[in-house]
Parts: structure tokens; C-alpha cells; sequence
């Protein structure tokens, strides 16, 4: 059984970093949409330019970004 999950994104808090696959990630500032709990996690790109592009929208707009995904839950018995 797959539950929506819900995710806004107010803010970065630092420029990206490369990981050693190549992976860039960004510090964000968070809300859980379903229970307005505020964290920081990192979230990952593709390239760099992916990266800059996302954290840009922050310079021209105070409006958060919205991420949706479906997520699977399993549970071994």
C-alpha cells in the first residue's frame, strides 16, 4: 500500500555540495504538509545546474515549493 506524501520546501540554507557519485544536495528548510512540522533535510540532484535553479526560486519568491511523491509501505514479518 503506497501513501502520498506531502513536502514543502521555504528555504536553502547553503550552496550545493557533490557527493562522490556525483549526486548535488541542498540544505532546505522543510514542512511535513500533513503535520506542519518544520526540519532541515537535504534533498538531491541531478546536476548542478538542477540545484542552483531550485534554490534561485528563492530569490525572486517567498512562495515554498511543493514536492509530492508516492511512498510504499512495507512491513517484514
Amino acid at each position: 500500500m503506497a501513501s502520498q506524501m506531502k513536502f514543502k520546501v521555504h528555504h536553502v540554507l547553503d550552496d550545493p555540495r557533490e557527493d562522490e557519485y556525483g549526486t548535488y544536495w541542498l540544505l532546505c528548510r522543510v514542512e511535513d504538509a500533513n503535520d506542519e512540522s518544520m526540519f532541515d533535510d537535504e534533498i538531491p540532484f541531478m546536476s548542478l545546474d538542477a540545484a542552483y535553479k531550485f534554490k534561485s526560486h528563492f530569490l525572486s519568491s517567498i512562495d515554498p515549493i511543493v514536492i509530492e511523491f508516492e511512498m510504499e509501505n512495507r512491513y517484514e514479518s
